[in-house]
């Protein structure tokens, strides 16, 4: 999802992942209100998670640190995509999950760079 729990294929784990949220359609989970909300029920710790909720969820802290620095092009360019729908369209969710996965505001300037910047090509 916004995560998109992405990282390069150099274990059994990390090709779980690739395939995963490689094939995903981020677009279905962003534009149903429904599956978001249970995604972020998840990340938020309120909800129960499936196993690609927890796998995203998973993926989160080292998303955001490294701002999609172990991704593969794809991954770069569906987590652009994901931060310019996700946060304009619900910045109240947005910044819960900063208070939890960026508590000490570290993480965001990287992250709002790479989504103000150009979409990776």
């Amino acid at each position: 999802m916004f995560s998109v729990a992405l990282c390069r294929p150099d274990s059994a784990e990390d090709a779980f992942y690739q395939k995963v949220f490689e094939e995903i359609d981020v677009d279905v989970i962003l534009d149903n209100e429904r599956l978001l909300r249970a995604y972020l029920n998840c990340f938020f710790d309120e909800g129960p998670c499936n196993s690609h909720q927890a796998a995203v969820k998973k993926s989160i802290p080292e998303v955001m640190s490294t701002v999609c620095g172990k991704c593969t092009l794809k991954q770069r360019q569906i987590y652009h995509h994901c931060l310019n729908k996700f946060i304009p369209s619900h910045p109240d969710d947005w910044d819960h999950i900063l208070r939890i996965y960026d508590p000490t505001g570290e993480y965001w300037p990287n992250i709002k760079a790479f989504k103000e910047g150009p979409a990776p090509t």
